[in-house]
């Protein structure tokens, strides 16, 4: 006489559920918090990026990059400061003569809130050079930040 094991038909026990309430579902809330968190902070680099190539855009478009603050100027800082995250606006550093010959760098900036729960305070930045269409040298640094009151 052979004897059968047939404990999996029985279904779950007190220990699978008490590892699964306390384990697994922790666990997955977690995990999906966290990619929530990580998805939001990609998206706000993506909206850097944007940023950094519209300034580069609106750079090459000048023929003197020392002289802002007119019309156009005023138009694209509204435009950018759109992209940047809510709340803040896009702040431009002082105008620098760039390292290299017939280069203009440009970098852009963000600092998560410390209130996020996964990435808090977290400085996000990019840079983009490019050749000068003009052959002018620039460097500048754009900051999303929270205006004063």
């Amino acid at each position: 006489m052979r004897i059968r094991n047939r404990s999996w038909r029985k279904g779950f026990g007190l220990g699978q559920i008490m590892a699964t309430l306390l384990v697994v579902m922790p666990t997955l809330a977690f995990s999906v918090m966290f990619l929530f968190a990580y998805w939001n902070v990609m998206q706000i680099d993506y909206k850097l990026k944007l940023i950094a190539n519209m300034a580069a855009d609106f750079a090459n478009s000048r023929t003197e990059l020392r002289i802002f603050g007119d019309a156009e100027t005023i138009a694209f800082s509204t435009r950018a400061s759109t992209l940047c995250p809510a709340g803040t606006a896009l702040n431009f550093s002082p105008i620098t003569d760039g390292n290299a010959k017939d280069e203009i760098s440009i970098t852009v900036e963000y600092t998560t809130p410390a209130t996020d729960t996964y990435m808090a305070s977290k400085k996000l930045s990019t840079n983009i050079q490019t050749y000068s269409y003009h052959e002018q040298n620039m460097s500048i640094t754009l900051t999303c930040l929270t205006p004063s009151p």
